[in-house]
């Protein structure tokens, strides 16, 4: 088996899920995935405002909602 180093490691960090989904394991994502731009993070935000509170019955209601709502916040310029 091969062996990372800790400096491959050190680029990790762990989420641990205590929320959302209950069948999504805990992962580890790069910590250069951290999002800065002002725009990128307005577009987030308005994608996350649209889906707040909605549920759905399976991936392909959600799929479509952050279809629809990706498209309607892109309309705004974000």
């Amino acid at each position: 088996m091969a062996r990372l180093s800790a400096n491959i490691l050190s680029q990790w960090e762990p989420v641990f899920v205590t929320r959302g989904v209950p069948k999504q394991p805990d992962y580890a994502r790069s910590k250069h995935s951290i999002q800065t731009s002002p725009r990128l993070k307005a577009f987030q935000s308005c994608v996350a405002s649209q889906l707040a509170g909605k549920k759905f019955a399976n991936r392909l209601e959600v799929r479509s909602a952050l279809a629809s709502a990706a498209s309607s916040c892109r309309g705004r310029g974000l």
